[in-house]
């Protein structure tokens, strides 16, 4: 993200633990976050593409993003 500042990183994750947060970790890289619905695209019932996943799970997906100097991505 540093080499090209327009990039951006999608990611999806299990949501484990209610208390834990990546925030600190945006702010310590200097970095953005906004989330994904995944019912934009279908992928939130309890199977995708003919699998059983993510079953109860909570997946969230996320766009991380170099933050610019005014502090927005």
């Amino acid at each position: 993200l540093r080499k090209n500042p327009e990039a951006q990183f999608w990611t999806t994750y299990q949501l484990r633990s209610a208390d834990w947060s990546i925030e600190s970790l945006l702010h310590r890289w200097k970095l953005n976050c906004v989330e994904v619905e995944l019912d934009q695209f279908d992928a939130d019932g309890c199977d995708l593409a003919g699998s059983s996943l993510p079953g109860k799970h909570s997946i969230q997906m996320m766009i991380i993003t170099q933050r610019t100097e005014s502090g927005h991505g």
